[in-house]
């Protein structure tokens, strides 16, 4: 537990650096409303900014874990602070804070050393194929706690200073979600132009600015000291010598090492993944390279670019030979998951340097780590400049809707998240049922669907959805599945080669494709059009349409969904040698991690609350059942919106940090305006945003479906505009439940109990956020955003309902009860 109160004397001492502005007596009130302002739009920002880079590195350093678990993790730390804070006797002070921001900056330097000391020293990468619950559980709970300290003190600070201005509480907590939206919009930007350790530089820099503009009295001692500190640490960030991960590279590359030896030549995090180059060398050493992403969830192979290739094409990749032993050579071709151009160059080569290929990557680290400037060993820039081929960096989804070209053939390369069975990884928009319909609309007639190493998974199902709609033949006649090994049924769901030919296949081209596949030893043919061994797979290609079975679509992305049922604390060994299994299992108990903690912390802190002299201990049952109700039902319809949104705009970071932004901005719109009505004396009815946000929230939820959704092809700047212009009008209304529950307390209760509604607040945003971020999964995004209008829905009946019974309350009823 953070102590929230530092020791009387370096209080004196540190309020003499701050010029006296923060001492109980003889206080210059506009100074320190001033420091105050800017304390809490300083520590927002970069309690935020760590958050965000909390959901970029907990892919990576956590394995199969959602980046949305970064949010309970600030919220808990959060609401500790806020509720230690409660449990101190006395008043909260703000002399305390030159202490405790200084405090602060100390904390996350030593929080962030000690989470890259477990990382590299303790725990280690998790690859997705070596899944131990077990150990997974404990690497979890560690490391995701690493940093509550941090968020704590936060807690802290931000309580004390809403209580020093519980009257204007307004306006703080807008200053509050305005720092906030800053760190939101700068996250993506930092991330895109430096790497994580020079991030985590800025994030400590801006908390040096607030400690030095704090200790005024004091400021050219502390400039002396902390600018040679970041004199040094800048470079040394910049050189990866802080800040920075090492992991095991025979982990990060297992399934590819196959006893070679594995070497991390290079590594950048920006705002999409970790991208890292991996060299293997075999016995002989020859050396193969391949780029990593995060924890090794996808691989792209580095392949060098041969002109003479163009005469003699390798005769061993035959899934992209495919396409041209068919009756009619395409003449144009789409690749998706291009990587740094391995399938462009390999189909390239087959057509003689004769097609138009196009492909599409969303990282562009892949090609800037291979292909530089001075420095091109793999040959590739001469590739790129080919005028037939053209790479574009986008998100999938988004150019197909921008893209006005057909094609001959689309070819699919492997998509590591989906091959890897990941159950709740939000960047598979490209597997739905509206992306599979994207690709056929894409498709010129006679044309062809190639998709490389995939799991077919719920695809079978789509295509024969998709195929009666527009009046295709049967999918059996336009189907081939292509093994990699001797049939089991669960390798249909784990990596297949697939060929899908709307108009048909002819009997010629089902008998080449089946010769050329079958020379390569233990290369089966799973399915085919008069090749039908395999009774279950015949039956999931030629049943009728089921429409039971659950697809994966835009509101639903997943095509695995996690196993409630199943889940046990102690699973048995036949459970763990399941890898669908295993990630679904830390998933849950990561969920039930926060959702305990969550729950015990409201329990103890609830019944062991103590307030000033005289006064309550406790918040009123109904004022406390407000704070958890409203701080439930924000991360229901933050975490939906954010999830779809996230397709909107083509980047899981971006969908998290325009969100928050909007949130945050709107929020503190709305909270100034009920602070300036606080301030005037007018108080706003519960009621009021309780039945607006009922109404805006499925309105948001239809304008996000029904027009966002067709404009995914417009320019990222343009769709980050009307991302936060859609938020606005329900984030006004969720930004006043907060002061006017404060307000609620102050009139009621006490101002010295403001610390227990922050940390109720935020506890209810851990137990909202933990369950949201697994329902999804499930239950889709829409569901748990209608979820949210429902409690907003009960909350407007109980308050008008309230207010109309204290009208014709007797004396020593709740005044408050319609506030």
């Amino acid at each position: 537990m953070v102590s929230p109160t530092p020791p009387a004397s370096l209080i004196d001492r540190l309020n003499r650096m701050a010029g006296g502005d923060f001492a109980d007596d003889a206080i210059d009130r506009a100074r320190r409303g001033t420091k105050l302002r800017v304390t809490v739009a300083c520590v927002a920002f970069s309690l935020l900014l760590l958050e965000l880079l909390l959901a970029r590195m907990y892919p990576f350093f956590l394995g199969d874990i959602s980046a949305f678990i970064a949010i309970p993790v600030a919220m808990f730390g959060l609401s500790l602070g806020a509720l230690a804070l409660h449990l101190k006797p006395g008043d909260a002070s703000p002399r305390w804070l030159p202490a405790l921001v200084p405090a602060l900056l100390v904390t996350a330097t030593l929080c962030f050393t000690a989470f890259f000391l477990l990382f590299n020293h303790v725990f280690n990468i998790t690859h997705h194929w070596w899944q131990h619950p077990g150990q997974d559980a404990l690497k979890t709970t560690v490391l995701s706690l690493v940093f509550v300290p941090v968020f704590a003190l936060g807690g802290v600070i931000l309580s004390i200073a809403f209580t020093a201005g519980a009257r204007q509480v307004g306006r703080l907590y807008a200053l509050d979600l305005i720092g906030s939206a800053g760190a939101c919009l700068v996250a993506p930007l930092a991330l895109q132009l430096m790497d994580l350790p020079l991030v985590i530089c800025l994030l400590l820099g801006v908390l040096a600015g607030c400690t030095t503009y704090l200790l005024s009295a004091a400021r050219k001692p502390l400039l002396g000291l902390l600018v040679p500190l970041f004199a040094a640490a800048i470079p040394l960030s910049a050189t990866q010598l802080i800040f920075t991960e090492r992991p095991d590279p025979e982990a990060l590359a297992t399934t590819y090492a196959k006893g070679r030896t594995v070497t991390e030549v290079r590594h950048r995090w920006n705002a999409i993944s970790r991208v890292a180059v991996v060299q293997l060398t075999n016995e002989k050493g020859k050396n193969d390279y391949r780029i990593i992403h995060d924890d090794g969830i996808s691989n792209v192979f580095v392949r060098k670019y041969r002109p003479k290739n163009l005469e003699n094409p390798r005769e061993s990749s035959v899934t992209q030979r495919i396409p041209f032993i068919m009756d009619n050579t395409p003449s144009s071709a789409l690749v998706m998951f291009a990587g740094c151009g391995k399938d462009m160059i390999l189909l390239d080569e087959f057509a003689r340097g004769q097609m138009d290929i196009t492909g599409v990557e969303i990282n562009p680290l892949v090609v800037r780590h291979v292909s530089r400037p001075k420095r091109d060993p793999w040959n590739l820039q001469p590739f790129y400049n080919r005028p037939n081929i053209d790479l574009r960096f986008a998100e999938g989804r988004s150019f197909l809707n921008r893209d006005d070209s057909s094609y001959d053939l689309i070819f699919l390369g492997t998509n590591g998240a989906q091959h890897a069975t990941r159950t709740g990884h939000s960047r598979k928009f490209l597997d739905t049922q509206e992306a599979l319909g994207s690709y056929l609309d894409h498709l010129n007639e006679g044309g062809v669907i190639v998709f490389n190493t995939q799991s077919f998974l719920n695809k079978h199902e789509i295509f024969k959805r998709l195929f009666e709609e527009r009046g295709y033949p049967p999918l059996e006649e336009c189907l081939m599945i292509l093994g990699r090994k001797p049939y089991k049924p669960w390798r249909v769901h784990r990596g297949v080669s697939a060929v899908v030919k709307p108009s048909g296949f002819t009997e010629a081209e089902v008998q080449a494709i089946s010769e050329m596949w079958t020379q390569v030893p233990k290369r089966p043919v799973y399915y085919a059009p008069g090749y039908r061994p395999h009774d279950d797979l015949n039956a999931l290609v030629e049943d009728p349409i089921d429409l039971d079975v659950v697809v994966p679509v835009d509101n639903r992305p997943y095509d695995r969904m996690v196993d409630f049922e199943a889940f046990t604390l102690t699973p048995t060994a036949d459970q763990l040698k399941k890898v669908p299994y295993s990630l679904s299992w830390i998933k849950i108990f990561t969920a039930l991690l926060f959702a305990t903690l969550a729950g015990l912390t409201i329990v103890a802190f609830y019944l062991r609350g103590r307030g000033p002299a005289g006064g309550p201990r406790r918040l009123p049952p109904w004022l406390a059942g407000y704070f958890l109700l409203t701080g439930i039902a924000y991360m229901f319809a933050q975490i939906g919106l954010m999830s779809k949104l996230e397709l909107f705009l083509g980047n899981p970071l971006y969908s998290i940090a325009v969100v928050l932004a909007g949130y945050l901005l709107s929020n503190g719109a709305g909270s100034a305006w009920v602070g300036r009505r606080q301030a005037r004396g007018q108080a706003t009815p519960v009621w009021l945003p309780a039945l607006a946000s009922a109404l805006a929230v499925p309105l948001l939820l239809l304008v996000v479906d029904g027009v966002l959704l067709h404009l995914l092809g417009w320019p990222l700047i343009v769709k980050l505009v009307i991302a936060l212009a859609t938020l606005f009008p329900l984030g006004f209304t969720l930004g006043m439940f907060y002061p006017i529950g404060v307000a609620m307390t102050v009139r009621r209760c006490h101002a010295q109990l403001v610390p227990m509604t922050f940390g109720l607040a935020t506890l209810s945003s851990v137990l909202g956020s933990t369950w949201a971020i697994v329902a999804v999964i499930n239950q889709g995004f829409r569901s748990i955003i209608l979820q949210a209008a429902a409690i907003y829905v009960v909350l407007a009946l109980i308050a008008v309902a309230a207010a109309a019974l204290a009208r014709d309350d007797e004396p020593g009823a709740h005044p408050d009860a319609g506030a």
